[in-house]
């Protein structure tokens, strides 16, 4: 086989050919080194088999080969063709050493399984950077469509903390999560599931409920960094699991389109590199390529035109349903409805939380609950809804409503009396839902089915009915004058979901068109938000992923739901903050992941978690006035400590509207200052595992050439802890209370530590 290339810089070319099912004739291994590691590629099959830094090694030792890539073909009957790089007819690998000082790597595959598939697999390695870049790039002769790439392969030891090791690993998915055990997540049935149809929802997939694109593995002597490295925010697949070889895979799977053309190659590349220290160097490492890229990025939030007055009031949200008393059941009105018998438990709140409130609506809508995409007009008529809105706003109150995004209802499980069968039927509105790739209506979506609130479909955003109902559903609220309205509400992330229909003006299946379609909504709806004279915010639910931070600045954050992986950690907000600010949302699910009777203060932890990455706090109220767990939870059960939760939240409140304000509101999250002298309070899960938490949590921020690091003790006892800060550090000052106009001075150890005394229930400011 002849190579030809660009360069005339090569040093050295190693070729291998080999027979699929045959003893593959064995090569040299393929070797980098820098300052910054040591890499090795198999030279027989172009599996990374080492990645090695300070003297640790990142890369599982593999029972068997693993292949680099996996291409997915989908056949014209919706079959799929899987083929691999181990199933290469030929393989050849070149080293060159090319400009701008780094290594190139060409790893070639040719007759994937015996059919006209040809790969190749370009790795950079630029001399001085702890990175290394990979792309690949495919020539089709299939005549099948190229649905989505597996690639690179990178396998890290299973030496996790909850195993005896010393690692740790991150995971993007819901905000973020630190994971210790991978036995947390594989116990039950939120598993590990491929991202491909039918799975959706609450897994790793980009951009929506994983609304970022980097992992990480790290140990005390070194960590393994992987991003995909794209402004254009291509949908993904990304995920950990067990690798059949053994370890850990860290899995990205790739959507390109998908492709028909023959010849398709990777229009971004994929980055493995190496670094020191844990999620936060990693996510440091990310935040600066996104800082430097081509992805669309909205205003500061402290500069965007765009953000209410309110915002600035730092209100807290307060959330309950008018009908029913938790997310499924009866569905009767209840002891908040009509709106406005509200109003008094409402202000109450209001002034036991010493801050303005906004009340967030579930189970408004005059459809049924949950039952996208009419809503209105509300539940009751709109004629004591507006007297309610305007109460609140006569007192200096916020409102808000939850909706269901872009699904279509045919039946509500929870109000019989509604049904759009006929209106279906009559509009022909089949050809506008979500296809499988057979063609027929895709049955799973979000939220529907038979044990689920609605029986109905997902609708694919590419169609122009699609986007003219959503427009005008918002159209019809905004005259209310709701301050926020999360229409999107099951648009995870604030995506849409997969659609392999060849009729609607899309290619046929996952791609950027995906984000597209969705974009177009959002703008139509700033138009109308303009147009309406108020700064009415529109959200979704969990995080906004990348591409949508433009256009959804408020959302409900669904940080707890990485609960059943691991410890939730603030990474969207490291990586986000300045561009928007998320509320800490209904909680839904908790008690799936955690025993409550058993872990009496998780919802101080999810409060103190939420403040901490710069979130509005959140209060889910059941009857009487009385705070309750998670809104799935039934009234009936015994809730919280109430005056303890209240307590906690007005203190931590406080701060957003004081001293803080520029820093959790506005702020860049830094990296925290160690802390230590706190303790363990792990919450447990109903299947008797643990979910680590610190007694004291604490982030840290930058704002105007100022730091302030925040030190908050949700625990109903005093607690005092060391903060390590630098020797030189003479300017640092201690606020105790958010009142304080300025720190008063400290005096620091010989080693650069401070003492710090921490009240129950409350939060110190360290401001330099």
């Amino acid at each position: 086989m002849n190579l030809t290339h660009s360069s005339a810089l090569v040093a050295m070319s190693c070729l291998a050919a080999f027979m699929p099912g045959t003893q593959a004739q064995q090569h040299a291994p393929l070797v980098v080194t820098n300052a910054h590691y040591r890499m090795e590629l198999d030279g027989t099959s172009g599996d990374l088999v080492s990645l090695t830094s300070n003297g640790r090694e990142l890369v599982q030792k593999g029972a068997a080969p693993r292949p680099l890539f996996s291409l997915r073909f989908r056949q014209a009957d919706a079959g799929t063709l899987d083929v691999n790089a181990l199933q290469a007819k030929k393989f050849a690998a070149e080293r060159v050493e090319g400009k701008g000082n780094e290594t190139l790597l060409h790893l070639d595959y040719a007759e994937l399984d015996g059919k006209p598939v040809s790969v190749r697999v370009t790795v950079r390695c630029p001399k001085d950077d702890p990175n290394t870049y990979w792309s690949l790039s495919v020539d089709n002769g299939t005549g099948l469509l190229l649905e989505h790439i597996d690639f690179p392969t990178v396998v890290t030891p299973n030496d996790l903390k909850g195993t005896g090791g010393d690692a740790k690993l991150f995971w993007p998915g819901m905000e973020g999560v630190e994971v210790e055990d991978m036995a947390l997540r594989e116990s039950f049935w939120w598993k590990w599931r491929p991202i491909e149809h039918p799975a959706m929802g609450w897994l790793g997939l980009y951009p929506s409920a994983c609304p970022m694109q980097f992992m990480a593995y790290y140990t005390p002597q070194a960590g393994l960094y992987i991003a995909a490295h794209d402004a254009a925010s291509n949908p993904k697949g990304i995920e950990y699991h067990a690798h059949p070889a053994g370890g850990i895979f860290l899995d990205y799977r790739l959507f390109p389109g998908p492709v028909w053309d023959k010849h398709y190659a990777m229009p971004y590349e994929m980055v493995v590199g190496v670094f020191q220290g844990d999620w936060y160097d990693a996510a440091d490492r990310y935040r600066t390529w996104l800082d430097q890229s081509a992805m669309p990025r909205p205003k500061k939030l402290e500069d965007n035109p765009a953000r209410p007055d309110w915002f600035d009031q730092s209100p807290i949200v307060v959330t309950y349903p008018v009908r029913g008393t938790k997310d499924l059941g009866d569905m009767k009105p209840n002891e908040y409805f009509p709106y406005t018998k509200a109003l008094p438990v409402l202000d109450s709140l209001s002034q036991q939380f010493d801050s303005k409130v906004l009340a967030l609506l579930m189970h408004w809508e005059g459809s049924a609950p949950w039952a996208p995409p009419y809503c209105w007009p509300p539940y009751g008529g709109a004629e004591d809804f507006q007297q309610f809105v305007n109460a609140l706003h006569a007192k200096g109150n916020l409102a808000g409503v939850y909706a269901s995004g872009t699904g279509y209802t045919l039946r509500s499980n929870t109000d019989p009396t509604f049904n759009r069968e006929q209106e279906f039927a009559d509009k022909h509105l089949v050809d506008i839902v979500t296809q499988a790739p057979d063609g027929k209506p895709a049955d799973n979506g979000v939220c529907a089915g038979p044990n689920a609130q609605r029986i109905g479909y997902d609708m694919c955003p590419a169609n122009e009915w699609v986007k003219d109902v959503v427009a005008e559903e918002v159209a019809k609220v905004l005259p209310s004058g709701v301050d926020y309205m999360q229409y999107f509400d099951q648009n995870l992330g604030g995506s849409c979901y997969r659609c392999y229909a060849k009729t609607h003006g899309h290619p046929a299946g996952p791609g950027i068109w995906q984000n597209e379609a969705m974009m177009d909504i959002y703008r139509r709806l700033q138009e109308l938000v303009q147009r309406s004279g108020r700064k009415t915010l529109i959200g979704c639910e969990a995080a906004a992923a990348e591409p949508f931070i433009p256009y959804l600045l408020f959302n409900d954050n669904r940080f707890h739901l990485n609960l059943h992986a691991g410890t939730p950690v603030p990474a969207y907000a490291f990586v986000n903050h300045e561009y928007l600010n998320n509320f800490m949302g209904n909680q839904n699910a908790v008690g799936a992941f955690v025993d409550i009777a058993k872990s009496p203060l998780n919802l101080h932890q999810r409060v103190a978690m939420s403040f901490v990455e710069g979130d509005l706090l959140t209060a889910i109220l059941k009857g009487g006035g009385k705070l309750c767990w998670e809104w799935g939870s039934s009234w009936d059960a015994q809730g919280p400590d109430h005056e303890s939760v209240v307590t906690l939240m007005r203190n931590l409140n406080a701060w957003r509207r004081g001293a803080g304000k520029p820093y959790l509101l506005y702020g860049r999250m830094l990296k925290p200052l160690a802390v230590s002298g706190d303790h363990d309070i792990p919450m447990q899960t109903p299947r008797n595992q643990q979910i680590h938490f610190r007694s004291v949590f604490t982030s840290r921020w930058t704002h105007g050439g100022k730091t302030a690091q925040f030190l908050v003790n949700y625990t109903p006892d005093a607690q005092e802890v060391t903060v390590l800060t630098a020797v030189d550090s003479k300017s640092l000052g201690v606020c105790s209370t958010p009142t304080s106009a300025k720190s008063a001075p400290v005096g620091l150890q010989k080693d650069g530590s401070l003492r710090v005394s921490l009240p129950p229930l409350s939060a110190v400011m360290l401001e330099e």
